[in-house]
């Protein structure tokens, strides 16, 4: 629920702009809940196949009326979960090469030539994830 909760706070940023970028200005009840916008959320609004299906989303997620969400809305909507998701997978992506370099499965500047190798060079490693945004 945490890259949720930042998407939604994304979201009311623009919301009370002003002037306001985002439904008119207009919000909803499940909008302003903290923790009101799931993770799950972005998955579909992610998935979706056309900004049709990102405008039934909100509609039918956040309890938005069927005007108020604009083709321009469901667009700014799915950049802003996509900008969540891509800064949420950079920072998992550091974490994992921290680890690496740690353990000496990696080196800093990706072993470019005058870089010592790595001490596990062409050894394989796994890495393990869990959770809903990387599911789907």
């Amino acid at each position: 629920m945490y890259l949720g909760e930042i998407t939604r706070n994304v979201m009311l940023s623009l919301v009370d702009a002003s002037p306001p970028l985002l439904f008119d200005g207009f919000s909803t009840p499940t909008l302003n809940a903290q923790y009101g916008f799931d993770t799950a959320y972005m998955s579909e609004i992610e998935s979706a196949a056309s900004v049709a299906e990102v405008q039934k989303i909100l509609i039918q997620r956040l309890g938005f009326t069927e005007g108020l969400v604009s083709e321009r809305d469901a667009k700014v909507v799915r950049w802003c979960v996509e900008l969540v998701a891509t800064r949420a997978a950079r920072l998992s992506a550091c974490a994992v090469a921290a680890v690496l370099v740690q353990t000496e499965g990696a080196v800093l500047g990706g072993g470019k030539e005058g870089v010592a190798k790595p001490a596990r060079a062409g050894q394989p490693f796994k890495v393990g994830v869990d959770g809903s945004l990387i599911q789907f």
